[in-house]
């Protein structure tokens, strides 16, 4: 059970990261894989529209098992679970458990523990994968550890690493600092610059200094993410790698984007807003405050679109992994970088 706006004495952060930890852990531990998604399996509750409580029927399905009450077979349950197997995720999901066994290791270590164990198997499964797939799980996995291995697997692919930094965002900071390698800090500083020179050179394709390419579908979420890999190596290396670009991303969701309609991606923020949206309550015309919308689409010819209509998967659809998680990081950036020389007010 859940309740939500009751002080309970723990970081809300902590524990939304317990959940979703819970979720992983218990799908591998159950099936010895992890699982792609759980989704309804018919149409009637796929385009289901109200309180997602009121998708299921909270029937337990047994096979052979009838209903008490209509005495007929009871339906398949609500939830199928999906598997697959695909090393590129595995090595992601591999590198985020690494980095949530430092998260958990005060707060719920049996957690941690299993976090860990579960990452090195799943490093283990596929380390014949390319070097570059498995470099930020490693980086993860020796942030975590400090074991030897991990640490000579990163100082031999220098090279490598200098040539994809934007790729190894997320790592290639936090891996410099600990390893204090002169020699490879200093392959790595380089790449990281060059990469700044090639971005500086893009930003001046429009005049939203982003990387503004889309095809059919809204291209915010992916703006933001790539914002977001700024936004590290700017943190790694604030020397070389200046802010301003993930700035941009943040201004493009904000409203600073092509088209006649100038509203935020972002639910009740800005002036003006998405406040018809692509979500559960999309029949309303209404929407969820802060939800963040892919947004302004491209239709051919060269038209920038971003219709007020709650219909449009495309421009409007609320995602929570990435669209909000990305713009919210964006945000406390925003304010922590421009605030940071400015002392505030106690409370």
């Amino acid at each position: 059970m859940v309740q939500l706006h009751v002080p309970d004495g723990k970081p809300d952060i902590l524990q939304q990261i317990e959940h979703g930890l819970l979720s992983i852990v218990g799908g591998y531990e159950s099936l010895g894989r992890l699982y792609r998604g759980i989704i309804s399996p018919s149409l009637e509750q796929y385009v289901h529209l109200g309180d997602a409580s009121t998708i299921s029927d909270n029937l337990i399905y047994r096979e052979n098992e009838k209903d008490p009450i209509r005495h007929r077979p009871l339906p398949k349950d609500d939830g199928w679970v999906f598997t697959e197997e695909h090393a590129e995720r595995e090595l992601f999901v591999a590198q985020v458990l690494a980095a949530s066994t430092r998260v958990m290791k005060n707060y719920h270590p049996r957690l941690a523990e299993k976090c860990l164990k579960i990452s090195e198997e799943l490093y283990g499964r596929i380390s014949a994968a390319k070097a570059i797939d498995r470099i930020n799980t490693v980086a993860e996995l020796y942030l975590t550890t400090s074991k030897t291995e991990y640490q000579n697997l990163l100082l031999e692919n220098g090279d490598l690493i200098a040539k994809n930094v934007v790729q190894c965002s997320e790592v290639i900071g936090r891996v410099v600092a600990k390893l204090e390698d002169e020699e490879f800090s200093r392959r790595i500083e380089k790449g990281v610059q060059e990469a700044f020179n090639d971005i500086a050179a893009h930003q001046k394709e429009n005049p939203f200094g982003v990387p503004y390419k889309p095809h059919i579908w809204g291209a915010g979420w992916g703006i933001q993410s790539f914002g977001v890999k700024q936004l590290f190596l700017h943190l790694g290396f604030p020397k070389i790698f200046h802010s301003t670009y993930a700035f941009n991303a943040l201004n493009f969701v904000l409203g600073c984007h092509p088209g006649e309609n100038t509203a935020s991606f972002a639910s009740g923020v800005g002036v003006h807003s998405l406040t018809v949206a692509y979500g559960t309550n999309r029949d309303e015309w209404s929407y969820i405050p802060g939800g963040v919308g892919s947004g302004t689409a491209l239709i051919r010819p060269d038209l920038p679109e971003l219709k007020v209509w709650p219909y449009l998967w495309q421009q409007s659809e609320y995602v929570m992994g990435g669209g909000a998680t990305d713009f919210m990081l964006l945000a406390m950036a925003a304010d922590y970088l421009l605030n940071a020389a400015t002392p505030r007010p106690r409370h």
